[in-house]
Parts: C-alpha cells; sequence; structure tokens
C-alpha cells in the first residue's frame, strides 16, 4: 500500500511538472518592440489612426503563433487607451507584416474633432498620453501640414505624424489662433 502511494505521487509530480513546462510561452509585450511609427490624419471631423510595430525577429514568430490573441489584446488595450479620454476607435483591425516583420493596427478615432461654425478643434490626449508625449513639452515640429516628432516614447525609437488639413501660408504653431496648438490640442478654419 505504501509502495503504491509513493508510486502515485512520483507519476502525478512527473505529470504536473511535464504539464507545467508544456504551456505556452507568454506573448511578447511591447517592451519586445523594436521601432513604431504613428500616423494620424485628419478627415473631417474623424481621425484615421494607423500604428506600425516593427517587432525583434526571435519574437515575431511567437506573435505569429499566436495572432488572433495577440490581435484582440492589441484592439483592446488600444480601444481602452482610447476611451479613457472619452473617444472611441472605431472598425479597429490588425495586420500582420512578416517581410517587414510588423504589426500593423488601423482605425477611425470619432469624437476627437469637433466643428462649429468653420473652425474646428481636435483633442489628441488619447494619443499623446499613452506614449508620455505632449506637443509643446517634447518640441513637436510644426508645420503647415501638421505636428511631427520622433525620439523615445516608453522607451521605444518612435516616430509619430499628426496631419492636420494643410493651410497655405499658415503653420500649426503653439497658442496661435486662428490655426495652432496646444499641449494634446489642435485647432484650424477652413477658407
Amino acid at each position: 500500500m505504501r509502495r503504491s502511494c509513493l508510486t502515485t505521487l512520483i507519476v502525478s509530480l512527473l505529470v504536473l511538472s511535464g504539464c507545467a513546462q508544456s504551456e505556452a510561452p507568454a506573448l511578447p509585450t511591447s517592451a519586445d518592440q523594436i521601432e513604431h511609427f504613428i500616423l494620424v490624419e485628419t478627415e473631417a471631423i474623424v481621425v484615421h489612426y494607423q500604428g506600425e510595430a516593427f517587432w525583434a525577429e526571435a519574437e515575431f514568430p511567437r506573435i505569429l503563433e499566436a495572432k488572433g490573441e495577440f490581435s484582440s489584446d492589441i484592439i483592446a488595450k488600444f480601444e481602452d487607451d482610447v476611451s479613457e479620454h472619452d473617444q472611441q476607435a472605431i472598425n479597429a483591425y490588425v495586420e500582420f507584416n512578416e517581410d517587414r516583420k510588423s504589426i500593423i493596427l488601423s482605425c477611425d478615432i470619432h469624437g476627437a474633432i469637433s466643428k462649429s461654425d468653420g473652425s474646428y478643434y481636435a483633442v489628441f490626449s488619447w494619443l499623446l498620453k499613452p506614449l508620455g508625449l505632449d506637443f509643446i513639452d517634447n518640441d513637436f515640429v510644426e508645420s503647415e501640414k501638421g505636428l511631427f516628432w520622433k525620439g523615445l516614447a516608453n522607451g521605444i525609437p518612435t516616430t509619430v505624424s499628426v496631419e492636420l488639413p494643410a493651410i497655405p501660408g499658415s503653420v500649426y504653431e503653439a497658442w496661435a489662433q486662428p490655426i495652432g496648438h496646444c499641449h494634446a490640442h489642435a485647432w484650424w478654419e477652413l477658407p
């Protein structure tokens, strides 16, 4: 009796240790990204978002093995970040580019731009806060076409392009009127 209990215990321990070793490895996290490009374009009162994250060659096969789960996780986190700022990510989808070892998240952001009498006011805290950025404090380059930045965001080399309506002869300058920006907002008037 004692011997069979001991044998059962040993077999159970071997089975349990085998199960623990065969668990799927954790999915890569944003800390495993090697570069991130974000393009935001405004069109009327909708913002089109596209973020392309590049991953280390060693991590990308693990991502591809769990495409569905990885895609769902990315979309859910992005939608949560956006909704915390009272905007809504609509029609979010993820593409996997095996040649470039990248994942592209695309969607439209609703509720970020308001229009009144030909004047537009856009909120970008949903984009900037999760990256730890600010249009003014992080010295975004101001231009006729919008605001641009390149540097480290959350420890990842990142490029952010916020393309706004190009208004000839007008640069999106900090605090300027009727076309300008502040820390996390931009505004313009169309002729």
